[in-house]
This record gives structure tokens, sequence and C-alpha cells, in this order.
């Protein structure tokens, strides 16, 4: 088995997205983490990325070059890089946190299946880029 990597970016888009130009970004990123064994989430706000990589050490590395030169953001900004436990995201190739609906509160659902520090660190995160965005998980598996 080999040993698993994680990358949590977060940058600002050069121009907001409609609703078929997500859509497509969506099934890109799907398209080609499926290919290379990467699972994920990325959280978009209407004006911002946060995005979630995780899988083999070098196809995240290579996954994350290719969208660091992405035309449709600017001022990538790595959050945490480094080894991982476990996948977060294991069923999906790329998940997308979009909607507006009420917040998971820490009691609630969301945070009685995390196992580590760093799974609740990971939510955290989330909660926090959405929360600042007036939003809340709500995830989408593909």
């Amino acid at each position: 088995m080999s040993l698993l990597h994680h990358i949590i970016y977060q940058s600002n888009v050069v121009a907001p997205l409609s609703a078929a130009e997500l859509g497509r970004l969506l099934e890109q990123c799907c398209f080609h983490n499926r290919l290379s064994s990467i699972t994920g989430v990325l959280l978009y706000d209407g004006s911002r990325f946060l995005q979630v990589l995780e899988g083999p050490a070098a196809a995240v590395a290579a996954v994350f070059a290719r969208i660091q030169v992405d035309c449709r953001h600017t001022a990538v900004e790595v959050l945490a890089d480094g080894p991982m436990a476990h996948r977060q995201f294991a069923n999906w190739s790329m998940g997308l946190v979009n909607d507006v609906w009420q917040p998971v509160e820490p009691s609630g659902p969301a945070m009685s299946c995390l196992h580590t520090v760093t799974d609740a660190a990971l939510w955290l995160l989330i909660r926090e880029f959405q929360v600042s965005a007036g939003q809340s998980v709500h995830p989408v598996a593909s």
C-alpha cells in the first residue's frame, strides 16, 4: 500500500463561474482524479476555492502542479501539505460544496464520524471557509 498524501489550498477566482462552468470544472476534476487515484472535495463560494486533494504523494503533486497554473484562479495558498493516515473523501473522485443551507453544528452528524484530530481540523477548516462565505457544508458525491 502506498503512502497517502494530502494538499489543502485556497485561491481566489479570476471571475465568478456560471453553473455550467462549475459543472465542467467538476467533470474535469473527476476525470483527471480518477486516472490518478485522487479523491477530495472542492469548495466554491463565488469568489474563492478551497480544495482538498488526497492520494498517492506523486499523484497529488502532479495534480496540484496542474492546478497551480490554471487560469481560472490566482493567489494559490497552500494551507496543509503532508502525509495522512486515511482518506477523508474516499468515495469522491471530487465532491463539490457549493450550496447554501443550515449550518452543521459541531455536535451534529458530520462531526460524529471523525476519527482523528486531523479529521476534526479538516472539517473545522471547511466550516470556517463556508461560514466566512455565509454558507455551510453540503457535499455532493461524484
